[in-house]
């Protein structure tokens, strides 16, 4: 078996192609890396890894089509290390016998976690804590705090780091409302939670997670009308992309004092320097990290070794994608 690493060689290469990692790919096939300091052109590719049997690759990897793909007649799997599979695979590909995996499992249990860590963070107030210690002063008598228990949590969209997340906050007693354009009743019984419309989730939880893919489709989904009907000091997390809420509306709500936030994406990244959100002591932010963390990169190559082994064995793959999950994932 020939696998060919897309990738350039850099510092972020390094933390998916660890010493481990390498040698497990090596013990799998004979094993070919890109030299060059950049990523290569669909052309470049196809015409140096003409005798692949796996292309892994990495983000900012060129997109590949059905007719990339002929011209690797041994081609059988690409095997992304990023999450999503949108910005490798061109839907044409899923017309070949070429199959499509990545590292968002991994990818999306780290996420989940983020989303529970920014939860548990915003809502016990951390941050302004925090500074209230380094800045000299302390608590005062009364002090204002909150914890997830015992709270209704709503979701946004049900794909992968979402399922991840429910199961998080299962401890913590959550009445737990879904929605989602796809899950039934009986799927949300499993997760212990229940599916909803927006204008129940948004009027009536303590606190809403989001986690719908940036398609045209979501885009602006969390209208202002939404926004508007949320309780007060409700919170709203986003570990999605910033286009996915009416962000202008999200802003005024939470600089004017009526809703807390914990966002991750913005429209604009980097937020600009003079934003007055990043005054508002009402929010938290972070700089689109919430996932995944760095020491799980090497667990993405270990865990695409795993079915890499499967299609050297003949086996059929356990986490390939179709055309039409593809379609469900955020572009990139």
């Amino acid at each position: 078996m020939k696998i060919y690493v897309t990738m350039p060689p850099s510092e972020q290469t390094d933390t998916f192609l660890t010493p481990k990692a390498l040698k497990r790919l090596r013990e799998l096939g004979e094993v070919f890396l890109n030299t060059n300091e950049r990523q290569l052109t669909t052309d470049e590719v196809t015409e140096w890894a003409k005798d692949a049997d796996v292309l892994v690759t990495c983000w900012g990897t060129c997109k590949y089509s059905k007719a990339d793909v002929a011209k690797m007649p041994n081609l059988k799997l690409i095997a992304h290390t990023g999450g999503t599979v949108v910005p490798v695979a061109a839907p044409d590909l899923y017309e070949t016998n070429v199959q499509v995996i990545s590292g968002n499992n991994v990818f999306a249990k780290s996420v989940a976690e983020g989303a529970l860590c920014y939860t548990l963070d915003a809502l016990r107030r951390i941050e302004f804590y925090l500074n209230e210690v380094r800045e000299g002063r302390w608590r005062q008598a009364e002090f204002q705090n909150r914890g997830l228990i015992g709270k209704t949590v709503g979701i946004i969209g049900f794909g992968t780091i979402a399922k991840h997340f429910v199961e998080l906050i299962r401890w913590f007693d959550c009445e737990v409302l879904i929605y989602s354009s796809h899950l039934t009743q009986e799927e949300a019984a499993k997760y212990g939670a229940r599916t909803a419309g927006l204008e129940e989730i948004f009027s009536t939880c303590d606190v809403i997670s989001v986690h719908a893919a940036n398609t045209p489709k979501n885009h602006g989904m969390v209208s202002r009308k939404l926004i508007e009907s949320m309780k007060q000091d409700a919170l709203i997390v986003n570990t999605a992309r910033g286009p996915v809420i009416d962000e202008e509306a999200m802003f005024e709500h939470i600089m004017s004092g009526h809703i807390c936030g914990a966002l991750d994406v913005f429209c604009e990244e980097p937020l600009p320097v003079d934003h007055p959100m990043r005054q508002c002591k009402n929010a938290l932010l972070l700089p689109h990290m919430g996932g995944p963390t760095i020491d799980m990169r090497e667990n993405v190559t270990l865990d695409l070794c795993k079915e890499i082994e499967r299609l050297k064995n003949g086996l059929p793959l356990q986490s390939a994608y179709s055309a039409d999950a593809a379609t469900r994932m955020t572009p990139g």
